[in-house]
């Protein structure tokens, strides 16, 4: 089992036997680990249209959460069930419908957080298409 955590600027992951340290942070590492490449090439694009990380923009250059976004509180629902924090999956459909999930839980965006994750959602989803 993996279990990962911010602090400091870094992400911790333990994996039984290894501590890995990194200073940037992606959220594909999480919620899309096992996504294929067509999904991780549109994350980034939407990343770069966008101007922030589709995960990581919920968490300060201090390593601390700043805002639970939709994919990520999707994430720690599956993993808390025994799903698994990957919520993408490991096709472009099951990517979609994650997104698509996440999009209809979100509603309309109540704030300028809310209107940056719509965005990058759009974004993403326009660019898997």
């Amino acid at each position: 089992m993996e279990i990962g955590f911010c602090t400091n600027n870094y992400v911790n992951t333990y994996n039984n036997k290894s501590v890995k340290n990194k200073k940037s942070f992606d959220g594909l590492d999480i919620l899309g680990s096992e996504a294929p490449n067509e999904v991780k090439e549109a994350w980034n694009k939407a990343e770069k249209e966008c101007g922030i990380n589709g995960y990581g923009y919920g968490v300060n250059s201090g390593g601390k959460l700043t805002c639970l976004t939709s994919l990520f509180a999707m994430s720690l629902v599956s993993a808390y069930n025994g799903g698994g924090r990957d919520i993408l999956g490991n096709t472009v459909y099951s990517a979609k419908a994650a997104v698509q999930k996440a999009l209809d839980s979100l509603g309309i965006p109540q704030d300028s957080k809310e209107k940056k994750e719509k965005f990058f959602y759009e974004s993403f989803l326009r660019f898997l298409n």
